[in-house]
């Protein structure tokens, strides 16, 4: 361990850390190589909630109701169930509210009430023939992972099939346990992050390591139509944009998650209105806060503001808050785990998909 890699442990998490058992076998492994011992040695089951909330979805419920189901349990994405074959077939996500608003617009809402009231299945199968999912991997297959998969097994699903969530099912009963995330794997590192050896590139900046997006980044402005918006998350296949004044310099944030207030509201109808008048509506700009970060920051600064402030992302930025690029929770992720190509070999057994009798749909693309 390097003398000059100390991190400073506040107060409040002395007598916690006292509480559990120091990683003393890490301290005899090469310090740049700690994070990926750490994923390896460490299984799904670990980083298992005590408790949470799992939402299952039968396949036969219209689409409307589906999306309120998400609105009403605050969550992202939920499994869709098949009952005539008792399997899992895939995840709707806030993508499908983006797809059937966009749909509804360009048919000028003449369909929406059948739209809506379209099942989950009708309208994930009329998705697939109009090729809306053509660019997502493995369609046959439903990615998946047991509990007793190592957290570096779980890094290489979602990196290497570009998507947000894996679900964690019981090998025996075939029982869904929960999704496991960056965001969880990232949470279940952070316990132990005052116990574990610190590599030296922890005290790097963003500069130093050069990781995170700096080319081709997209922004939108605060006239941009919300049309306009859905379609770039669509085609793009990002999932939050910032927002610029017309000095290009940072004013918000606006996420595929955001959308969802339209149908919590259920105010989609009218998706001409500019972005200023969406964003009015859902951040009170007097205690809403852009969570950003500058190239000068260092690695452990940045893993911190992802865990504490709950944040998929952060917006890099000079001193006049002009964007400079994007560090997400994926980049860090690739960064912890550089050599995940090489242990998709050491771990080909424990990635697993599903082989399900119906139909089968993917999970919702990564943001990047």
């Amino acid at each position: 361990m390097s003398l000059n890699c100390i991190v400073i442990e506040p107060a409040a998490l002395t007598e916690f850390r006292k509480k559990r058992d120091r990683h003393d076998s890490y301290y005899r492994i090469n310090s740049d190589e700690i994070y990926q011992s750490f994923f390896h040695t460490h299984t799904c089951y670990d980083c298992m909630p005590k408790s949470g909330k799992v939402l299952l979805l039968d396949a036969r419920l219209s689409i409307r109701k589906a999306f309120f189901a998400l609105v009403f349990n605050g969550v992202r994405a939920a499994l869709v169930w098949h009952s005539p074959t008792s399997s899992t077939i895939g995840l709707i996500t806030i993508s499908d509210f983006i797809n059937m608003l966009i749909t509804a617009y360009d048919a000028k809402w003449n369909s929406v009430e059948a739209l809506e009231s379209s099942s989950i299945l009708e309208w994930k199968q009329n998705l697939l023939r109009k090729g809306v999912n053509k660019t997502e991997p493995n369609s046959s297959n439903i990615v998946q992972l047991y509990p007793e998969d190592s957290l570096s097994a779980a890094v290489l699903a979602l990196l290497r099939h570009n998507i947000h969530r894996v679900p964690v099912v019981d090998p025996f009963t075939k029982n869904f346990l929960f999704l496991v995330t960056h965001k969880r794997i990232l949470k279940f590192l952070y316990l132990y992050i005052y116990d574990l050896p610190q590599p030296h590139f922890i005290h790097q900046t963003l500069e130093e390591l050069k990781i995170g997006t700096y080319e081709n980044l997209v922004m939108i402005d605060l006239q941009t139509k919300l049309i306009d918006v859905l379609r770039t998350f669509q085609a793009l296949r990002i999932s939050a944009l910032p927002v610029v004044d017309s000095e290009k310099r940072l004013r918000d944030v606006y996420s595929k998650f955001d959308i969802m207030h339209l149908a919590a509201t259920r105010t989609y109808a009218n998706l001409d209105v500019p972005l200023c008048d969406i964003l009015d509506l859902i951040h009170d700009h007097s205690t809403h806060q852009v969570i950003t970060c500058k190239l000068t920051d260092q690695l452990f600064e940045l893993m911190d503001k992802f865990v504490t402030r709950e944040v998929h992302r952060l917006i890099i930025v000079d001193d006049n808050l002009h964007i400079i690029g994007v560090f997400s929770m994926s980049d860090l992720m690739r960064f912890l785990v550089p050599t995940f190509e090489n242990l998709s070999r050491t771990n080909s057994n424990t990635s697993t998909t599903s082989n399900t009798t119906g139909p089968v749909f993917d999970g919702e693309p990564m943001d990047t």
